[in-house]
């Protein structure tokens, strides 16, 4: 039987452990980013829970999506939304943009404030006039890009969460 020398043991498990990190870089470096958590949407004591449907890298520049990342939940009119964001999205800004249906049956669009890392983890919308019909609400995560618009500064999007509205 052959016994092997320290060195030759120490030089094996050296080797080893580069291949295992080199291996664990790939596989990081490929992967792509993962979803920042899910956010619950509640109406009417109903409520829907969802991953991100689009979802990047910090900077924005890595980005995977998920199609089938999408919250259906029936919002009568006169019907309060409440958003909960997870702590991964609390701790970025972060904005609910929304569309609704008016009396007159117009399409309008509005936002919520943006709010600063750290701050609320929630957010309840109430629309404009107790007819509006609310249509979809989508949470948007916004990353570390910024660019100058032709109104003012901008920010990429990181992550979208979105709810279509059953308005049946």
């Amino acid at each position: 039987m052959r016994t092997l020398s320290r060195r030759t043991v120490l030089v094996g498990v050296a080797v080893l452990a580069v291949v295992t990190v080199t291996v664990v870089l790939i596989v990081r470096a490929t992967a792509g980013p993962s979803s920042p958590g899910d956010v619950t949407f509640a109406a009417g004591g109903a409520g829907a829970t969802v991953g991100a449907s689009q979802f990047c890298d910090v900077q924005v520049t890595e980005c995977g999506d998920d199609p089938d990342a999408v919250a259906v939940l029936r919002v009568p009119p006169n019907t309060p939304l409440t958003v909960t964001v997870p702590e991964e999205v609390t701790s970025t800004p972060w904005q609910v943009a929304f569309t609704f249906r008016d009396a007159a049956g117009a399409v309008q669009q509005g936002r919520s404030p943006v709010f600063a890392p750290g701050t609320a983890p929630g957010f309840t919308l109430v629309l404009p006039a107790p007819s509006d019909q609310l249509t979809s609400a989508e949470v948007q995560q916004y990353g570390a890009r910024i660019s100058q618009g032709p109104n003012g500064l901008e920010f990429a999007t990181r992550a979208t969460w979105v709810l279509s509205v059953d308005d049946r």
